[in-house]
């Protein structure tokens, strides 16, 4: 079976699972920037393994596999390309060497093939995220590399794969270079990228994202601060919102407090 063959059938496996009205729900939270079918994840995911066994895809040399489930991103619906990223996840991201598949994924990005935030965000935590998980510091190294893109996705790609290993401090060098310049970037879904990861390290290390936020504070949106402060007291959110909006910041005596940039206790 051809590879256009392969995906045509799942094509149709796909069309007989959708919702007419989960797809009108997600291209207008969408606001319509990728067509949807209307199917959930875990659907999509059963088809996936179904699809494979079917079509004798999963009896395929991995590389001919691979090769579709790149191809898969080629598609214009939004259910086409989730199903490449969990065929990625399930059964190929950690079966050819690392700077095999990084490559492959740049060039995603380079002809535009995710191009919203929810295919990125997917491949982010499914995909990006093992990958780092599964081969350390070559893989982390790579990605955080990809803070320097012109493609906001690419860019974004650079940060919240991180999240994942949120917990490893091995991996802050990476985490806080790919921060650094994605905090700078004037694009919402590059600094927002950068609030979620920080609001994860800060469940284990909030002195880092407190140290961070410090130093960069007048770059951060509104929401993407809130969102990296999830986890703090209510008096310290409080007092780097204020320093955001350019007030000046109500003393405090509590420890582990800032005021005028000046940590006043242990963290």
């Amino acid at each position: 079976m051809k590879q256009r063959q392969i995906i045509a059938q799942l094509q149709e496996m796909l069309a007989r699972a959708s919702s007419e009205k989960t797809r009108q729900w997600w291209e207008k939270y969408l606001k319509g920037v990728i067509p949807f079918q209307g199917i959930g994840i875990p659907e999509i995911r059963n088809i996936v393994a179904s699809w494979r066994e079917q079509t004798g895809l999963a009896q395929m040399p991995e590389n001919d596999q691979l090769r579709v489930a790149l191809a898969l991103f080629e598609e214009a619906v939004a259910e086409d390309k989730l199903a490449g990223v969990l065929f990625l996840q399930y059964y190929l991201y950690d079966k050819f060497p690392c700077r095999e598949l990084i490559g492959k994924y740049e060039t995603l990005f380079s002809r535009n093939l995710i191009f919203d935030w929810n295919t990125c965000d997917w491949f982010c935590v499914r995909v990006l995220g093992p990958t780092i998980a599964r081969y350390k510091e070559p893989a982390a190294r790579a990605i955080s590399s990809w803070r320097n893109a012109t493609n906001v996705w690419q860019a974004r790609s650079s940060v919240v794969p991180f999240v994942k290993v949120a917990s490893e401090e091995r991996y802050y060098p990476y985490i806080e270079a790919a921060c650094t310049t994605l905090i700078r970037r004037d694009e919402r879904f590059a600094k927002t990228a950068v609030g979620w990861l920080l609001r994860d390290v800060s469940k284990h290390n909030r002195g880092f994202v407190r140290v961070f936020m410090d130093n960069r504070i007048k770059h951060f949106s509104i929401e993407s601060a809130k969102n990296a402060m999830k986890y703090f007291e209510k008096k310290e959110r409080e007092q780097y919102l204020r320093l955001l909006k350019g007030a000046p910041p109500e003393p405090t005596e509590n420890p582990g407090v800032r005021v005028d940039g000046i940590h006043l206790g242990i963290f």
